[in-house]
C-alpha cells in the first residue's frame, strides 16, 4: 500500500528554523535602518525624505521611521492589518506590508543586565487601505499654527526692533528669552521661532535645530527650509552616531509638536459650541 504523505498540519513545527528566519529578518531590518541613517546625513534628498516621514509619523522611533522611509517614503498613517479593520478600513488586495520593529519584552543578557527584545511587525499605510471612513490629519491655518507654537512656550518670546529680519529669531541664553524681529512673513516666523525653541530646549547645534524646525513645518503644512548641504561634521559620522544625531532631531521635534498639538486641540475645544 502506498504510504500517505503528511499534510502540512501533521508536520512538526520547526521552532528552531522559525527562530532563525525571524532573526535573519530582524538583522536585515537593522542593516536597512543603518543604510538609511547613513544616507540621511550624507545626502540632502535622503534627509528631506527622513524629515518628511518623521513629521508625518510623529512619535515613531528613528529606526522605524528610517525603515518606513526605505520601504514607503510617502507613508503617513501606519496600522497593522487587524488594527485597520478595527478602524473601519481594509487593506487592499495585493498590497505589500511594511516591516518595522516592535518591542517584544525584556530579557536578561549574559552579563546579567536587562535588554529589550524586538520582533518584526507588519504594518500598512492608509494609502494601502480603503473604507467609508476618511482618514487624514487636520492641517491648521498658518496663523493658528504660529499661535499654538508660541502659546505656553518654555521660554518667553518677545519682539525686538534691533533684530535683523534675515535672522528672524534668536535665543538669548543670557536672558533666557527668544527675540523675534518685526514684520516677518508667517512662514519665516514659524520656522525661525521653532528653530530657536529647539535651541532653548537644549539642542545646541544649528543644523540639528534647523532639522527639528523643519519637521514641525512639514507637519503643519508650512514650507520648510531644507538644507542645501550637510557638513562633514555629520557626513563623517558612523551609522550609530548618525542615528544618535537623528534621535536628537526627533526628540526635540516631538517635544515641540506635542505642545503645539495640545494647544491646537485646546483651541478647538474652546471654539466648539456647547451642546
Amino acid at each position: 500500500m502506498e504510504e500517505r504523505k503528511q499534510t502540512t498540519s501533521e508536520q512538526e513545527f520547526d521552532r528552531e528554523a522559525w527562530a532563525v528566519q525571524k532573526k535573519e529578518r530582524r538583522d536585515a531590518l537593522y542593516v536597512m535602518a543603518d543604510e538609511m541613517a547613513d544616507a540621511a546625513l550624507a545626502d540632502t534628498s535622503a534627509l528631506a525624505d527622513y524629515l518628511g516621514i518623521q513629521a508625518r509619523l510623529g512619535k515613531t522611533s528613528v529606526v522605524n521611521s528610517l525603515l518606513v522611509a526605505a520601504q514607503k517614503p510617502e507613508a503617513s498613517f501606519l496600522r497593522s492589518f487587524e488594527d485597520w479593520q478595527k478602524h473601519g478600513r481594509s487593506v487592499m488586495k495585493g498590497e505589500k506590508a511594511i516591516d518595522i520593529l516592535a518591542p517584544s519584552g525584556e530579557y536578561e543578557r549574559a552579563d546579567g543586565s536587562t535588554g529589550m527584545g524586538f520582533d518584526v511587525k507588519r504594518v500598512f499605510d492608509v494609502s494601502q487601505t480603503h473604507g467609508n471612513r476618511e482618514w487624514k490629519r487636520n492641517v491648521p491655518t498658518v496663523k493658528a499654527a504660529i499661535k499654538a507654537l508660541m502659546t505656553k512656550a518654555p521660554v518667553p518670546i518677545i519682539q525686538d526692533d534691533t533684530l535683523a529680519s534675515n535672522i528672524g529669531a534668536h535665543y538669548s541664553q543670557d536672558r533666557n528669552v527668544i527675540l523675534v524681529a518685526r514684520n516677518l512673513e508667517n512662514k519665516d516666523l514659524f520656522f525661525t521661532v521653532a528653530r530657536e525653541l529647539a535651541r532653548a530646549d537644549g539642542c545646541d547645534n544649528t543644523f540639528l535645530c534647523d532639522c527639528a524646525a523643519n519637521i514641525a513645518c512639514i507637519r503643519y503644512g508650512i514650507e520648510p527650509r531644507l538644507p542645501d548641504t550637510i557638513s562633514e561634521e555629520y557626513t563623517s559620522l558612523d551609522n550609530r552616531d548618525k542615528r544618535d544625531a537623528l534621535s536628537i532631531i526627533r526628540d526635540t521635534a516631538c517635544d515641540m509638536v506635542e505642545r503645539i498639538d495640545h494647544n491646537l486641540q485646546a483651541e478647538r475645544n474652546k471654539n466648539e459650541p456647547e451642546r
